[in-house]
């Protein structure tokens, strides 16, 4: 084959194509292809169709590619060089883009960040104020066990987010959660039932009693 039919193959056809023309031009079908060369007639078919993702390691297809000159009367590298061009001009292309670096730092659109954000600062809040949300509400309560005043005042400390109520009335406190109420006493045992709520509806109840005894007073002579 002369130098100038073979750069005209390499520049203007591919593996198929120049391996058709070569088969074509000495009657040789693949079937009698294969018989000749050795070559599993698979391979044959597989670069007759292109399907190069069929075909063994580059070394072996090199050695029947050689093979398949030397029988069509082609030159060595000839077939090979051809077989090169065609399974890298895929890949070649404008289009084409790298491989993907597994280990390398995605973009990240500005929507995601900005949802990843606002769920990271939703989950810090909740870690920080999970106690107030959900736990267990309590209360400090000052009150004797017994008195002799008509008027009781009970005071205590509560948690200030915390809704706290005296036999069913609501208690008010000031900012730091102090809190202080007039109990009108009946004579005995007293009952003062306190209730303290939070948010989610945990509640917390607490009984005392106070024993309450009028003082005597001395009959005027």
């Amino acid at each position: 084959m002369h130098k100038a039919e073979k750069k005209n193959m390499s520049e203007h056809q591919g593996i198929a194509d120049a391996l058709k023309n070569l088969m074509k031009s000495k009657g040789i079908g693949p079937q009698r292809l294969a018989s000749m060369t050795d070559v599993p007639k698979r391979f044959i078919d597989a670069i007759l169709q292109e399907n190069f993702d069929k075909l063994p390691a580059r070394p072996y297809i090199r050695g029947y590619l050689f093979k398949i000159s030397n029988v069509l009367g082609a030159d060595n590298d000839s077939l090979w060089e051809i077989y090169r061009t065609s399974i890298e001009a895929p890949s070649s292309g404008e289009s084409d883009t790298l491989p993907v670096n597994r280990f390398a730092i995605k973009k990240m659109d500005s929507g995601k960040v900005v949802t990843i954000l606002f769920v990271v600062l939703i989950v810090v809040f909740f870690a920080l104020n999970l106690n107030r949300i959900i736990g267990k509400p309590g209360v400090d309560i000052v009150l004797p066990e017994s008195t002799n005043e008509e008027i009781l005042i009970v005071t205590g400390l509560v948690n200030p987010d915390d809704r706290l109520t005296l036999n069913g009335e609501l208690i008010y406190t000031d900012e730091e959660g102090n809190f202080s109420k007039n109990v009108q006493m009946e004579p005995g045992l007293n009952t003062l039932e306190f209730r303290v709520s939070r948010y989610l509806g945990r509640e917390t109840k607490i009984v005392k009693q106070v024993f309450y005894q009028p003082e005597l007073q001395e009959n005027a002579n």
